[in-house]
C-alpha cells in the first residue's frame, strides 16, 4: 500500500486495515461524549479526538503516544471515567487502531 503509516505499539497493522471492531467499541464506550454535538452539562467539554494522533500532544499535554492514550483510556482522566474493568487489552488496542484513522 503506498503512503501507507503504520502504527507503533499496537501490533504494527496500516492504519487502512483498522478493524470495524475499533470503531464499534468507539461507538460503545467513547462517542456519546467525544463526538457529543450537545451540551452534556460537564464542567469541562471532552476534547474532540480526531487528528488525536497527528498532534505532538493530548489535550492534557501528555506525549500523543499509544501507551499514553491506552493509560487515559485504563485509568481515566479529570472527568473521564476509566474503563479498565469494560475493556480487555486486545479491545484497547482495537481502540487504538481506530483512533489512529480518525
Amino acid at each position: 500500500m503506498i503512503g501507507c503509516s503504520r502504527l507503533g505499539s499496537t501490533d504494527g497493522k496500516p492504519v487502512a486495515e483498522a478493524p470495524l471492531r475499533g470503531k464499534q467499541l468507539y461507538d460503545q464506550y467513547c462517542a456519546m461524549c467525544h463526538d457529543a454535538t450537545e451540551d452534556l452539562h460537564l464542567i469541562k467539554e471532552p476534547p474532540k479526538l480526531d487528528g488525536l494522533f497527528q498532534k505532538q500532544t493530548l489535550p492534557s499535554g501528555a506525549p500523543a503516544t499509544d501507551e499514553q492514550v491506552r493509560k487515559t483510556i485504563l485509568d481515566g482522566r479529570g472527568i473521564m471515567p476509566p474503563f479498565e474493568q469494560n475493556l480487555d487489552a486486545e479491545d484497547v488496542n482495537e481502540l487504538l487502531r481506530y483512533l489512529h484513522t480518525r
